[in-house]
């Protein structure tokens, strides 16, 4: 400032305490809050998928209801020229054939063999599964003598790698606060 003549010359700007200051908050907020959006995107990306094995679920329900039978059999991932899309497309609101993280989802109908451990003894058993984020089968297998084995606590970001296990209208492999989702009873 000078006082020469009376003239006060205001100060303009920022210094560059206040734009490092600045700078340095701008830093600690994002490191604060982009591990939060994530989380919170790949919540919601295990939500929607697993909403949608539910839809899977219900057609595959609704088919064993009026057919008595499972239908056919991909033994393993769905993809369009499956004759199962065919079959369930009239009982789908919509036909989605990949988790919200982008990998297919996997389907056994009926009688046989499965990743997961879970006995299939009957035509009418169906599993559908999701191998999380990575679409990675993480090697979980199912326990009869303990079928709450299958349900895990959301503790971390590497969480989200497990498979979500849908087996004959329930979750047997998801998160403790999603069990009930979806009809698991």
């Amino acid at each position: 400032m000078s006082h020469e003549k009376g003239i006060v010359l205001k100060k303009n700007g920022f210094t560059v305490w206040e734009l490092i200051l600045s700078v340095v908050i701008i830093g600690i907020l994002l490191v604060l809050l982009i591990p939060l959006y994530l989380r919170a995107k790949e919540k919601a990306a295990q939500k929607s998928t697993m909403a949608d094995m539910h839809m899977w679920g219900e057609a595959v329900a609704l088919y064993i209801e009026e057919n008595s039978v499972a239908p056919s059999n991909p033994r393993g991932h769905l993809h369009y020229k499956k004759l199962i899309i065919k079959e369930l497309t009239p009982y789908l609101k919509a036909v989605r054939i990949v988790d919200w993280w982008g990998h297919y989802f996997y389907v056994w109908t009926g009688k046989g063999d499965n990743w997961y451990g879970i006995p299939a003894t009957t035509d009418k058993d169906f599993i559908i599964a999701s191998c999380g984020k990575k679409g990675l089968q993480e090697g979980w297998r199912y326990e009869p003598e303990n079928p709450e084995s299958g349900y895990f606590e959301i503790k971390n970001y590497e969480d989200f790698e497990k498979d979500l296990v849908f087996w004959n209208k329930q979750f047997v492999r998801c998160p403790k606060s999603k069990k009930q989702l979806a009809g698991s009873e």
